[in-house]
Parts: structure tokens; C-alpha cells; sequence
């Protein structure tokens, strides 16, 4: 298969579709790009052989025709010194000279054809390398985005659950601020009823005071 048929298969593939398809598209996509890049180089050599090759034809061309050219006036020289057989001669060698010069047209012109078609892929080559690249990085850049999106997920559920383990807490510290208070209440009540206690002895206290006063004035202790 030439160069140029294994370019256009290799062009001709419908990229999407076959990244699409593919179980893991970043090594499906580094694979079509080592293909890619192989026949690149290969397309570069090819071209360059090409363009030589058709230097080379140009240059025997042009050699060619000067030769035609030059026993073109080796015949009209002969002529004009009367030698017909001579003029002859140098004509019978300019009909061949003449010959070749078309043959190496003809060749140059299809080597140039081929050259231009080389160059052609040459170019789309390049332009699809590039292109799977762009959707290489494209493939990278979403995979990088899904790990975030997915660590983003990890994160807010772990801290749904810290969520959760906090509100326990919560309803501890309260059942314990609870018990607090409750404790705070009964120390009250129990400080209370003993200030009570000694309020009312004192106050027993001064009326047996005033009774014993009482009873002194009264002649009666």
C-alpha cells in the first residue's frame, strides 16, 4: 500500500465515532496519534524524495532540450553549407533529442502531480494530528473535571455525615445543659428551704423573747 493510500485511510476515519466507541479513549486516541506521527515522518521523507525526483527531471528536461536546440542549429548550419546528408543527420539527432525532451515533460508533470498530491496529504495529515490532540486534551480535561466532580461528591456526603455526628453532639450538650440546670434548681430549692428553716427560728426566737418580756411586766414570770 502506497503512502498515500495508508494517509487517506488513516484521514478518512471518523475520529468521534471511534473515540466514542473506544472502552478508554485517551489510549485510543494515543494510538491513532503514533500511527499518525509515523506516517507523518514517512509522508515528509516521501515528499522530499518527491520534490528531488522532480528537480531531477526538470534539470534533464532542460538539458534535453538544449541538446534538441543545439542540433537544431547544427542542421541549419550544415544546410547553409550545402551539406543536405549532414543536415539530415543533425536532424535525425534533434528528432530524438526532441523525443526525450517530451518523455522527461510528461515524467516531470506527473512527478509534480504527485508531488503536489503528496504535499496535499502532507497537510491534512498535519491538520488531523493536530486535531486529535486538541480532542486528546479535550478527553484529559473532562476525565480531570469528573475526578474533581466526584471528589466534590466524596466530600460533601463525608461532610453530610460529619453534619449528623455534630447534631448528636448537640442534643448531648443539651440533655447534659439540661441536667445542669435541673441540679442548679434543686441546690436553689434546698438553699432556700434551709434559709427558710432559720428565718422562722429567729423569728420563734423573738416571740418567745417578747412573750418572756411579757410575762416579766405583767408580774406573772
Amino acid at each position: 500500500m502506497s503512502i498515500l493510500n495508508r494517509i487517506t485511510d488513516l484521514i478518512s476515519a471518523n475520529v468521534n465515532s471511534m473515540l466514542d466507541k473506544a472502552e478508554d479513549p485517551e489510549k485510543m486516541a494515543n494510538e491513532y496519534l503514533r500511527q499518525l506521527t509515523n506516517e507523518l515522518y514517512e509522508a515528509r521523507t516521501s515528499v522530499a524524495a518527491a520534490m528531488a525526483d522532480e528537480t531531477k527531471l526538470e534539470q534533464r528536461r532542460i538539458s534535453s532540450q538544449r541538446e534538441t536546440d543545439q542540433w537544431q542549429s547544427k542542421a541549419e548550419a550544415a544546410l547553409r553549407a550545402g551539406d543536405e546528408v549532414l543536415a539530415k543527420a543533425a536532424l535525425a539527432r534533434k528528432v530524438q533529442a526532441q523525443k526525450l525532451t517530451e518523455q522527461y515533460q510528461q515524467q516531470e508533470t506527473a512527478q509534480e502531480q504527485q508531488v503536489t498530491a503528496l504535499q496535499d496529504a502532507l497537510v491534512n495529515l498535519e491538520t488531523r494530528i493536530a486535531e486529535v490532540k486538541a480532542k486528546k486534551e479535550l478527553i484529559i480535561a473532562k476525565k480531570n473535571r469528573a475526578a474533581t466532580q466526584e471528589a466534590i461528591q466524596r466530600a460533601t456526603a463525608s461532610m453530610g455525615g460529619g453534619a449528623s455526628a455534630i447534631d448528636k453532639l448537640d442534643a448531648l450538650e443539651e440533655k447534659v445543659d439540661d441536667r445542669l440546670a435541673k441540679a442548679d434548681a434543686m441546690a436553689k430549692l434546698e438553699q432556700g428551704s434551709l434559709e427558710n428553716k432559720f428565718r422562722n427560728l429567729e423569728k420563734d426566737q423573738e416571740v418567745d423573747s417578747e412573750l418572756a418580756e411579757l410575762k416579766r411586766k405583767m408580774g406573772m414570770s
